[in-house]
């Protein structure tokens, strides 16, 4: 059922379009969180029927109800209403269901050979990659070749940046636990001779943090060019957007 769920919403993707943004459904996201409470699959149908329904597109699903359902979670622990054993396994079956959306569509063939390539990395001490990996797959939707590199050391740095063309680095960290690994990642890309690259911070450490010093200096102390949720105005930074729509 689950491969059959992800099939049919990737079947309804269209090829390189914009992220999309807004507020979902509360009804909606009960379904897509109730398969993440016991793993049933029998929400997933009632999902694919309401977003046929409703006109719900599959790019709003994972940009839109993906997000949403991670912050619920999150919020849900934080408050004391889940454990973290509960908490880790419905974010693992959310990104098993994420795993299966990316596995029903190809990729870094969408964009050209010479379209934008960006390689997303996540710090030392980084456990959660649901929120790297939903990042990836937005971008490989719109034309961007990513290549994800998980809890990288100073060689494997220099052999991907060295061996590889890149434009940017992404830098992906969950909370304020990994502040000081993104920091030791981001020292250690910008002294690498590839290391002049744009590097931008993204991840649930912003959503933590941009309360309490603000993102501009959390990507200053960090010592990234830009810290922000926004995968659309990260590309912009990095002066790739109009390269991903001449890749369309």
């Amino acid at each position: 059922m689950l491969t059959q769920f992800a099939l049919r919403v990737v079947s309804e993707l269209r090829c390189n379009t914009a992220i999309e943004t807004g507020v979902p459904q509360d009804d909606v996201l009960d379904l897509l969180l109730s398969h993440t409470t016991t793993g049933a699959t029998e929400p997933l149908g009632l999902l694919y029927t309401e977003m046929k329904y409703r006109g719900i597109g599959a790019e709003q699903i994972i940009d839109i109800y993906f997000p949403a359902a991670i912050g619920k979670i999150g919020t849900d622990w934080h408050e004391g209403d889940l454990d973290i054993l509960q908490a880790t396994l419905r974010l693992s079956r959310l990104q098993a269901l994420l795993r299966e959306l990316g596995r029903a569509w190809v990729s870094d063939s969408i964009g050209s050979p010479m379209g934008p390539r960006i390689l997303l990395v996540l710090p030392g001490g980084e456990q959660h990659t649901l929120g790297a990996m939903l990042a990836a797959n937005q971008m490989r939707r719109i034309g961007v070749s990513v290549c994800v590199c998980l809890i990288p050391n100073a060689t494997l740095l220099a052999e991907k940046l060295q061996n590889h063309r890149f434009d940017a680095v992404f830098v992906s960290a969950a909370n304020r636990s990994c502040l000081a690994s993104c920091v030791d990642l981001v020292n250690t890309i910008r002294r690498l001779p590839a290391g002049g690259l744009p590097i931008v911070l993204g991840g649930g450490i912003l959503r933590e943090l941009q309360n309490d010093m603000g993102l501009k200096a959390l990507a200053d102390h960090v010592g990234a060019d830009l810290a922000t949720l926004d995968v659309t105005r990260a590309l912009a930074v990095c002066g790739l957007n109009n390269k991903a729509q001449a890749a369309e």
